[in-house]
């Protein structure tokens, strides 16, 4: 049986990411060390969730034409699908946190 492991976030600001995924959506902080040369490995998860990370990866990590590829493609990909009990009740915690969405859950 295949598991999803680790899933990749490509972002712009890694601190901000953490943020959000942290303060927003209530996820835990997994891991967080350096790589060295300013570079910074970092996931985060769902609390009740003891096998899936998100690994935040910000476009700093490359140079050049590679470095602007990665920017390019911050908050197109991957599609994540996230298991909720409440979609309504969730919709609403997450609007209470000031999240902003481009529609409403079609419930």
């Amino acid at each position: 049986m295949i598991k999803t492991l680790r899933i990749t976030i490509r972002v712009h600001d890694q601190e901000e990411a953490l943020c959000f995924y942290t303060q927003k959506l209530g996820f835990e902080k997994r891991a967080d060390f350096s790589m060295g040369a300013n570079r910074r490995w970092v996931t985060v998860a769902p609390q009740d969730d003891q096998v899936l990370e998100l690994v935040l990866q910000p476009s700093d990590w490359f140079e050049g034409e590679e470095r602007q590829s990665h920017a390019e493609l911050v908050g197109k990909n991957p599609t994540i699908v996230f298991q909720v009990d409440d979609c309504q009740a969730t919709f609403e915690q997450l609007q209470a946190e000031k999240l902003n969405f481009q529609c409403r859950p079609p419930i």
